[in-house]
């Protein structure tokens, strides 16, 4: 019987991403995938500064930053045209370090992230294999033992495995989350669309404004991605066939309609059609995230709705999340209690993004004529009165559920508690270059005390005891300089003199007065250490 610390069922985004954390830490991991190849036609096509933060902390940033394309504007209009909403995407705030709205071609990330992966002698990659049997013992056995089966028909076998943990990164109808019979809760969205991805030709030039066409006869997306790639989806009505709204004439015709809000040249015949499929959209989560020594990750866990663009991005933030205490823990610096916290802090995120998803789409998906004038009424209005929309906005944060976080006495997180602390450009004398470099790029997979004009250590001599705490003095007389002000705009807006960490770049815990830190900090401090021991 193999033995591992960490099998990954599945080898798509978030499999490869929690693959290659955990792997760059050292630990044992087999990633076990049928597919022997990556899918070739694109899926997900969207993703967000944050995310770019951890393709960063994977060193792949710049990487996969020069293949992704910007999103310049998207724009909501009605049946006639209107305009009834629209924002400016080149101008949201870039809190993560990075632009806030990328498009990319999900099969050569996915190839990307793979090739990495190959330099990790401590990880096995099994094509062509499926997680066939779970045994998690309950609380008696330190291991989850698996069955895999080959996928290879007549020469298919079996094999026996042993793992510390089982990451269930294995998609919407997750065998793993069946076999162990995780209920999941359904937020009410079940809508049959049409997706189709559309490729011009090379150097094509056209609009690339992302427009949701809130029209009740037929609500469309159109969404440009990368390169001379275009997704179009079509929501289908009660009489539609699905075998006639695949067809290429039909999804042509579909397309003829709104290709002057790409370009006056363009032509229904134009481009390659490299996919037309209709998909049911859903809002599904798990309700519970963990079982035992078993996790799920990614789609296995929530599914929701395409209209933030956000489901890929939930699943590499879940392997994220996940992926810094799993290691902890099985490096024995953690006590394995607080792997329950990726379920407390993760569910309640994933259920706002899925909730406003939902909430976007009923905006888009409204086909009751006298629903939808209301909401053009609505949406025009808060053009004089922006906060009337402000749930449209695209770029706005959602803090982590309650977990390993700094709470106020109702145990509550209170903000910035729970928010990834902003990168921004700096100068450090940690730094062997004068050249300003992302402020992520000075931090360790420590927790990190940072002061905002004043030195840690001078709080709290005892923080150096600690190995698995690291200290910054940032701002006047600190060793890191801000060269962009994102960071000390944060600590102004916040009113923060010193902040709390965690390897994942959450903020842990804040202390908000000069005066009072020296007994808020340690008093934190002591809270942490009960927390991870």
């Amino acid at each position: 019987m193999s033995n591992y610390d960490v099998v990954i069922a599945g080898y798509g985004p978030t499999g490869a991403v929690a693959a290659n954390l955990l792997g760059a830490r050292g630990h044992r991991v087999l990633v076990v995938e049928p597919a022997l190849t990556v899918y070739d036609i694109p899926r997900a096509v969207h993703f967000d500064g944050e995310v770019m933060r951890i393709f960063q902390a994977l060193g792949l940033g710049e990487e996969i930053h020069n293949m992704a394309a910007p999103g310049k504007m998207i724009k909501f209009v009605n049946g006639r045209g209107w305009t009834l909403f629209q924002q400016d995407l080149s101008v949201v705030k870039r809190q993560h370090g990075w632009f806030n709205n990328l498009f990319f071609a999900q099969p050569r990330l996915e190839a990307c992230l793979r090739t990495a992966l190959e330099n990790l002698p401590n990880v096995d990659v099994m094509l062509g294999w499926r997680v066939s049997g779970v045994d998690t013992h309950g609380t008696d056995k330190a291991t989850v033992d698996l069955q895999v089966t080959s996928m290879a028909g007549e020469n298919s076998g079996s094999q026996q495995i042993s793992a510390g943990y089982l990451l269930a990164c294995d998609g919407a109808n997750s065998p793993v989350r069946k076999m162990l019979k995780m209920d999941q809760e359904d937020l009410d969205c079940d809508e049959p669309w049409l997706v189709c991805d559309l490729e011009l030709e090379e150097g094509a030039q056209f609009n690339r404004t992302a427009i949701q066409i809130c029209d009740p006869s037929r609500p469309a997306s159109l969404i440009p991605c990368e390169n001379n790639h275009i997704r179009w989806e079509f929501m289908l009505n009660k009489a539609d066939e699905v075998p006639y709204m695949e067809d290429e004439n039909n999804v042509r015709t579909l397309m003829s309609e709104h290709l002057h809000h790409l370009s006056p040249d363009l032509k229904g015949s134009d481009g390659k059609l490299i996919r037309a499929k209709v998909y049911t959209f859903h809002a599904l989560i798990a309700k519970n995230f963990q079982v035992d020594r078993i996790f799920l990750l990614g789609d296995a866990a929530h599914q929701m709705p395409p209209f933030l663009g956000q489901g890929m991005c939930a699943g590499m933030r879940d392997a994220y999340n996940l992926s810094w205490k799993l290691s902890g823990v099985l490096n024995g610096d953690y006590a394995p209690k607080l792997l329950t916290t990726y379920n407390t802090e993760r569910r309640v995120h994933v259920r706002k993004i899925v909730e406003t998803a939902v909430a976007h789409g009923a905006i888009i998906q409204t086909k009751f004529w006298p629903k939808a004038f209301v909401r053009d009424a609505y949406l025009i209005l808060g053009r004089v009165f922006p906060w009337l929309v402000r749930f449209l906005k695209f770029g706005e944060g959602v803090p982590l559920g309650n977990g390993l976080l700094m709470a106020d006495p109702e145990a509550k997180p209170a903000e910035p508690v729970g928010e990834p602390l902003p990168q921004s450009w700096v100068t450090s004398t940690r730094n062997a270059s004068a050249s300003p470099i992302r402020s992520d790029d000075l931090l360790t997979e420590k927790f990190t005390v940072i002061g905002f004009g004043i030195d840690p250590l001078s709080i709290m001599a005892e923080l150096s005891d600690y190995d698995w705490l690291d200290t910054l003095h940032f701002g006047s007389g600190g060793s890191v300089q801000e060269t962009d002000g994102e960071i000390m705009n944060w600590v102004a807006e916040n009113n923060v003199t010193v902040a709390i960490l965690r390897p994942d770049r959450q903020v842990y815990g804040i202390c908000k007065s000069a005066s009072y830190a020296g007994a808020e900090l340690p008093a934190m401090i002591a809270t942490l250490i009960k927390q991870l021991h």
